[in-house]
C-alpha cells in the first residue's frame, strides 16, 4: 500500500530512528507512525518497518561531524570523547553545550543526514512500488548562518578598527609555533596588504549582539582599476572558525564584485592556510605561480 512521506511523517520518523528502546511501523493506511506493542509486524502492505539505525551508526555519524569540523577546541574535546570509549553520546552531547555554535552545526548535520537516509529508504519503497522517485532538497549550511549572524557590506568606519584587530589576533596564532618577530611579520604583511585601500569593497559579519565576527575585503589592482581586485583581507575570530563565516563572506563579496563589473581576483599566496586553499578550489580559483586568481567572467561555483 502506498503512502506519503509528507514532512510530518519524515519528522516524525527521524525522531524515532534515534529512539532506541523502542521501535516504531509506518501504517501506510493512516499514513502515521505506531509503536510496536507486539502485535505489529512488517507485512510491507499497510505496515512498514523503519531502516535500520543503530548506535553504531550514530558513533560514525559522530565521527564524521567531528572530522570535517575546523573548530579547534571543540575538534579536539569531541575527539577526545570520541576516543575515551565509554559514555559517548552522553560526554559528546555535554561537550557540544559549552560550545553553543558547534551545538547548533550539529543538530543541523545530524537531522540534515537522517532526513536523507529516510528519504533514500522511502525511494526505494517508490521503486518498490513502480512509482517515479521523487525530487528531495534539504536547507543549506548558508540558511542556517545567515540566521545567527548578521552579513552587510563592509563601512571603513564601522568596521577597520575592528579587522586591525582580528589580524593582530589571527598574527599572533602563529607565536606558539615560531616567534614574537614571525609574528610581527605576519602582522606587518596582513595589515599593509589591508591599509593599501583606505575604504576596501566586501563585507563583514557580526554576530546578533554586533559582535565582530570576520571580514572579507577586497582592494583595486592597480588602485586605479576597475576591472580587477586583490583580496585584502578574508578573517574570521578563531572561536567562529568552522561554521561556514568564511565561505558565506567569499561567496557573498565575489558576487558583488561580479556584480559591480570585475573581471580578475587575485589572491596572493603568502601565508594562505590550507584550508583557504580548499575553498579557493572550490570557488573555481586557479594556482598561477605562487598565486591564485579567477575570473568572474565565467561561471564560478557559487
Amino acid at each position: 500500500m502506498f503512502f506519503e512521506l509528507n514532512d510530518v511523517l519524515k519528522n516524525a520518523i527521524v525522531n524515532a530512528l534515534e529512539n532506541q528502546e523502542k521501535r516504531f511501523f509506518v501504517d501506510a493506511q493512516k499514513g502515521n507512525l505506531v509503536e510496536d506493542d507486539g502485535s505489529f509486524s512488517s507485512d510491507n502492505e499497510r505496515f512498514y518497518e523503519l531502516p535500520e539505525w543503530d548506535s553504531a551508526s550514530g558513533f560514525s555519524l559522530m565521527e564524521e561531524f567531528v572530522s570535517d569540523l575546523h573548530s579547534p577546541f571543540a575538534r579536539n574535546d569531541l575527539q577526545a570523547v570520541l576516543r575515551s570509549g565509554k559514555g559517548v553520546f552522553r560526554g559528546f552531547k555535554d561537550v557540544l553545550k559549552s560550545y553553543p555554535l558547534v551545538e547548533r552545526r550539529w543538530h543541523f548535520f545530524k537531522n540534515r543526514r537522517l532526513l536523507i537516509y529516510v528519504q533514500e529508504w522511502y525511494s526505494s519503497l517508490l521503486e518498490m512500488w513502480g512509482l517515479e522517485k521523487s525530487d528531495f532538497q534539504t536547507e543549506e549550511l548558508s540558511d542556517l548562518v545567515r540566521e545567527d549572524f548578521v552579513f552587510r557590506e563592509y563601512n571603513s568606519a564601522q568596521d577597520r578598527i575592528s579587522v586591525l584587530r582580528c589580524i593582530d589576533s589571527s598574527a599572533k596564532e602563529f607565536e606558539e609555533e615560531f616567534s614574537a618577530e614571525f609574528t610581527c611579520a605576519v602582522d606587518f604583511f596582513w595589515r599593509s596588504q589591508f591599509e593599501k585601500n583606505a575604504d576596501p569593497d566586501g563585507f563583514v559579519c557580526r554576530s546578533l549582539d554586533d559582535e565582530f565576527v570576520g571580514c572579507a575585503v577586497f582592494s583595486p589592482c592597480p588602485e586605479n582599476s576597475k576591472n580587477a581586485v586583490f583580496l585584502a583581507g578574508l578573517f574570521v575570530e578563531k572561536e567562529y572558525r568552522g561554521l561556514g563565516i568564511a565561505n558565506e563572506l567569499f561567496e557573498m563579496a565575489l558576487s558583488s564584485l561580479k556584480e559591480g563589473g570585475v573581471r580578475w581576483v587575485f589572491v596572493a599566496n603568502s601565508f594562505v592556510p590550507d584550508s583557504l586553499q580548499g575553498m579557493l578550489g572550490r570557488f573555481g580559483f586557479k594556482k598561477i605561480g605562487s598565486a591564485y586568481a579567477a575570473s568572474l567572467n565565467v561561471q564560478l561555483n557559487f
